[in-house]
């Protein structure tokens, strides 16, 4: 009963999302101004499509979900909205009781999803608290930076954990892609204004590939230098590079910088060239502890998700790699 339980409750989840109050999406976008509407709209549309019947029956086809007393610790991001969903719902469909440190940046949205799941599945009310108190936890998921990753590491030394630190994600160019192909690159790198770990801030390119073409591809989203935070991320690294004379690429709200760091700040893109398949795999391999998702369209990368899709994970694709259904067991 409980697993047909959860499946209805997560589906009706995906419905309740659609129907978020005006007021709760302006509240969330005065918590965390990252949180534009639009950009609120497009995580619930993408979580409303992952959680279809099909979708969670598949992903929870092998799980018996039965109701255990052991508890779950998470301690959100809040990033990208709803970015701690994910990990809450494989807590529940595991059967644990979670105990939640939700982050400031995401409180709204996330309280507005736990309230739902609650009011869909009320057994779940005694099993998900709040209230922030990570004590007495037997498992632990953590999203944070490097630094807090420390923290994390050593406070929760004697807990099963899952600690996750920076990620960036990154995007391979064969020089073949057509305008539709490098417009769907674009909304890998600019949705949610960069902030997500897989949103892709380093580009690999063959030698000799004109950057223009990224430019003209990339207009669709030039109203992002109209959003304050992201403006002053933009001249503030803009005026780094001019006082320091390195040379850059300025389309008028991304600075392109040619460099092999797998990591840029808000409103800067690098990218680096490549002359053989072989360079790629090399670099890719040398900085796989840094990437959440490699996007390409070339055959020769397998890992690799298409371009346009770093932003609309399954329930399957799990950050870092880590099967949270598998660790929870």
């Amino acid at each position: 009963m409980y697993k047909s339980n959860i499946i209805d409750s997560f589906y009706q989840l995906g419905q309740a999302l659609l129907e978020i109050p005006e007021a709760t999406k302006e509240k969330a976008q005065i918590m965390n101004p990252w949180f534009s509407q639009s950009f609120i709209q497009l995580s619930t549309n993408n979580w409303s499509d992952a959680l279809s019947k099909e979708n969670i029956e598949e992903w929870l086809k092998d799980e018996n979900c039965e109701l255990r007393e052991q508890t779950l610790g998470i301690i959100m991001a809040g990033n990208i909205p709803l970015v701690g969903l994910h990990d809450l719902l494989s807590g529940i469909a595991k059967g644990l009781k979670v105990s939640i440190k939700l982050s400031s940046s995401d409180e709204v949205l996330m309280l507005y999803a736990i309230g739902k799941l609650i009011e869909f599945c009320p057994e779940l009310k005694t099993r998900i608290n709040t209230e922030g108190k990570l004590k007495g936890i037997q498992y632990l998921i953590a999203t944070g930076s490097n630094n807090s990753a420390r923290y994390f590491e050593y406070y929760f030394k004697d807990v099963a954990a899952v600690i996750r630190k920076n990620r960036t994600s990154i995007a391979v160019l064969s020089g073949n892609e057509d305008e539709a192909a490098l417009k769907r690159l674009a909304d890998d790198i600019y949705m949610y204004y960069g902030l997500g770990c897989r949103n892709v801030s380093h580009l690999i390119l063959p030698k000799g590939f004109e950057l223009r073409p990224l430019y003209e591809a990339y207009d669709v989203y030039m109203d992002h230098v109209n959003h304050h935070k992201y403006y002053n991320n933009y001249m503030y690294h803009k005026s780094i590079l001019l006082m320091n004379l390195d040379k850059h690429y300025d389309n008028g709200f991304m600075l392109f910088q040619e460099k092999q760091e797998p990591h840029a700040p808000i409103a800067t893109l690098n990218y680096h060239y490549y002359e053989h398949i072989d360079e790629v795999h090399t670099y890719i391999e040398q900085h796989r502890e840094q990437w959440q998702c490699i996007a390409s369209d070339m055959s020769e990368l397998k890992q690799a998700v298409g371009l346009g899709q770093t932003q609309k994970p399954g329930l399957s694709d799990y950050a870092d790699n880590v099967n949270l259904l598998e660790f929870l067991s």
